[in-house]
């Protein structure tokens, strides 16, 4: 039977540079201030998709972010149980 090493410090690292990229990324919000009076059915709802963009985009973000704690908590407990393993 093989053995599983958890490389610890490999694992944080890659979450970390996760966040950090996640945290840089972003999507320009749609530059509707140059449609001016521009009242056709089309901006309007070239508009509504925009912010939906921009909504699911959050979204993401925060489950993304919520995804890496979670892996982040799991990975923190998986080291605490292979250090009590060794110590017992």
């Amino acid at each position: 039977m093989g053995t599983i090493k958890l490389n610890y410090e490999a694992v944080i690292k890659q979450l970390n540079h996760i966040k950090t990229a996640l945290n840089a990324s972003s999507i320009k919000e749609a530059p509707t201030g140059s449609l001016g009076q521009n009242k056709l059915e089309f901006t309007q709802e070239w508009i509504k998709l925009e912010n939906s963009i921009q909504t699911a985009f959050s979204q993401y973000k925060q489950i993304v972010h919520k995804n890496v704690d979670d892996t982040r908590a799991n990975v923190d407990l998986l080291k605490k149980q292979d250090e009590a393993v060794i110590k017992s």
